[in-house]
């Protein structure tokens, strides 16, 4: 089995460079699921903080109605009727006909709304936003000339004598609504989209609450309001907690829906009794049978941990997740305890971890997984020695001791440092001439997880219970989609195996076999041979036992006996074994109002930490890097000389020696016909000096 183990990026891997790149990441990302993953969660309880761009939904006769009246650019005006002639006109005496009004959509996005004649509300306030951002959109200037719980009077805040805007609204006992009675949405007057009156900090808050959330450092320059920060920290806070709230009923439903899948949620009691929120993890029983039935041993990350293996075709496969509270040792024990037991791993025998060699994580895997075999994720070692980027590659991919020093004897040979720096981080565990075989996986970097990431990167911005609500409806319609897929495929091979076979044998041609004995071949190259073994499934170079397909070597040995190579690759890649892993499905859950609620305490948001010290605002670069256009010389080593008594050793500010008035310097004598060579604006040229004069220098 190969874990992957480390933090989640806010981006997906780079593809490696050069020929070194054609193993590293095996998953093309379906644009299918990236087109929708940005809108599949619709509960409107999860989707209480999220970005709601669906929410456009406007009435279709207005948008015409707007288009056909032809808004001026300079009057604003949007009707030529005024609407108390609809409202006289649809409630005749004799009409058959009951008009229905219209209720208000809070969801609309704020720059579409407008108010409506008849339109019913909930409250006055309601309304009186609905006003706001209508007025702020458009640039009309309003003022409320009565607002209460009765009635509502809003008219043009910028010309009211020319200007006959005005909306009245009154308080329906009987429909328990607030309604529009009387409406001129005519504008005369000059927009003017200086609506800072209209814009208090309760509506800034509303309009920054969302960026607040993908940006928690959003200063209060650019919300230009301290206490508009202050309120939507407060909207923030409060819908976070009605989603930690219910952490509880959302486990409870988990269970009902899929039965035998693994859920655990922990909560810390505090010393003042509250109870905080800690971790959740998930582990659905038809991912966990269908890892077990026939995917290769697969890889984990970090806040949200995550244990990703993958399919029989080199595609991801999630298996468990969990949202933790903080990236430590006693967390990565609780979630890797629980793959243990959900995977049967029984200690980590026959399994591989791939990291970003966090500390907690390797003291936390050698303590649950003892008989793992940790590997180092190559491409964090890389990012130091770019500028050795193919030998680099070459030097983790060699698959033999021979060629790994090889290698690292050309990196020394460019830079001892290097050398010395890539010996000492444990070549062992970075590189494939010292893997163990029979995993049927080669990889030396974790780009397999990088790629489940950046399916999720706009889940991973939402609340505690919509990401994984997203997660698993991420899971759930895949699944069911790669199932429909694969019925097409021809063969019985996963064709992404195929096409890492063509390229393994890219210089296949170079090569010829001679036959030694019974299934076995030496394979030439000039002064490059290996051995091949196809009645074992063995090759010298061991890339055919790392990766369970057939190397180049392997390949023209195979074409020699007249056999197709595709009969040579690992039981692990068949047609079958993929059918196999979705062939379970995850259940349909309910939406949140039909959660049965449970009895156990409802926790609170964790608490923020807050590491020692004060925090850094500024990046450490290094000296190499300060060699742009606004770095500057260091001042270590100078002396400093004093402006007020002229001495050298320490500056103004603490002097205490008397003030020295400077010589004053001579006059520089100015030469008859010659400018001097002063620098001043708009001199122009004479006898090779510059004139103090706008005009030019006489020539002597």
């Amino acid at each position: 089995m190969v874990f992957k183990l480390g933090f989640f990026y806010p981006r997906a891997v780079e593809i490696m460079d050069d020929i070194y790149a054609f193993d590293t990441i095996y998953v093309e990302l379906d644009a299918y699921f990236k087109k929708k993953q940005a809108s599949r969660c619709k509960d409107e309880f999860l989707n209480i903080l999220c970005e709601e761009d669906d929410y456009e939904a406007i009435d279709d006769a207005q948008t015409e109605n707007d288009a056909q009246t032809g808004n001026d650019a300079q009057t604003g005006i949007t009707k030529e009727e005024s609407d108390e002639d609809y409202l006289e006109g649809s409630n005749e005496e004799g009409s058959d006909e009951e008009f229905e009004y219209s209720t208000h959509n809070p969801k609309v996005k704020w720059n579409k709304m407008r108010p409506i004649l008849g339109e019913r509300y909930e409250s006055p306030h309601e309304l009186k936003l609905c006003l706001i951002n209508y007025a702020v959109s458009k640039g009309f200037q309003i003022r409320f000339k009565k607002c209460d719980g009765v009635r509502l009077v809003a008219i043009c805040g910028s010309d009211l004598e020319k200007c006959p805007f005005v909306v009245r609204a009154s308080w329906m006992t009987t429909e328990r609504s607030f309604q529009v009675k009387k409406m001129i949405d005519i504008h005369k007057c000059v927009r003017n989209f200086n609506n800072s009156r209209l814009m208090d900090p309760t509506w800034s808050a509303r309009k920054f609450v969302k960026e607040l959330i993908r940006k928690p450092n959003l200063k209060c320059k650019e919300m230009q309001c301290y206490r508009s920060r202050m309120r939507a920290l407060s909207l923030i806070h409060g819908n976070l907690s009605n989603h930690y709230a219910r952490v509880w009923d959302y486990g409870h439903e988990l269970l009902r829906s899929n039965p035998d899948s693994t859920v655990r949620i922990t909560v810390t009691v505090n010393p003042d009794n509250t109870t905080t929120f800690h971790r959740f993890y998930i582990c659905f029983k038809a991912i966990r049978e269908g890892w077990k039935r026939a995917c290769r041993r697969g890889q984990c990350k970090s806040e949200l941990l995550t244990a990703i293996g993958k399919d029989a075709n080199n595609q991801v496969y999630p298996i468990a997740w969990a949202v933790v509270d903080v990236e430590n040792k006693n967390n990565w024990k609780w979630f890797l305890d629980l793959v243990n037991d959900d995977l049967g791993l029984q200690g980590g025998k026959g399994v591989c971890v791939i990291s970003d060699q966090h500390k907690g994580l390797v003291e936390a895997s050698k303590e649950i997984l003892p008989y793992v075999e940790h590997r180092q994720c190559a491409r964090h070692i890389y990012a130091n020695f770019r500028k050795f980027r193919n030998i680099f590659w070459a030097t983790a991919k060699s698959t033999i001791e021979g060629d790994f020093m090889f290698n690292m004897e050309r990196i020394r040979a460019i830079s001892s440092a290097a050398y010395d720096h890539l010996m000492a981080r444990e070549p062992t565990s970075w590189c494939r001439a010292y893997f163990s075989t029979g995993l049927a996986c080669e990889a030396v970097e974790n780009g397999i997880a990088e790629c489940f990431n950046a399916i999720i990167v706009d889940a991973r911005n939402k609340p505690l219970l919509t990401m994984l609500e997203e997660i698993r409806l991420y899971m759930m319609e895949r699944a069911f989609n790669l199932k429909q897929e694969a019925e097409n495929w021809v063969g019985e091979v996963c064709p992404s195996t195929v096409t890492k076979m063509e390229e393994f044998g890219e210089d296949i041609k170079s090569w010829h076999a001679v036959p030694s004995g019974v299934n076995e071949y030496e394979v030439r190259n000039g002064f490059q041979n290996y051995g091949v073994n196809l009645k074992e499934k063995i090759c010298a170079c061991r890339l055919w036992e790392l990766s369970g397909i057939p190397c180049v070597h392997a390949q023209v040995a195979i074409l020699y006996t007249n056999q197709d190579p595709v009969n040579f690759i690992s039981n692990w890649f068949s047609k079958n074994n993929y059918k196999e892993t979705y062939d379970q499905n995850i259940h349909p859950v309910n939406g949140s109002i039909l959660w049965e609620e449970t009895s156990y305490i409802k926790p609170l948001p964790p608490i923020e930490r807050r590491m020692p010290g004060r925090p850094s605002v500024k990046r450490r670069r290094h000296v190499s890097k300060n060699h742009d256009k606004y770095s500057q010389v260091s001042s270590k080593g100078r002396i400093v000389q004093c402006k007020n008594c002229l001495q050298k050793g320490h500056n103004k500010t603490s002097c205490k020696n008397p003030t020295v008035v400077p010589e004053t310097q001579p006059k520089k004598k100015k030469w008859a016909g010659l400018g001097t060579k002063t620098g001043s604006r708009g001199g122009g040229r004479a006898g090779g000096g510059w004139s103090r004069g706008g005009g030019r220098g006489s020539s002597g």
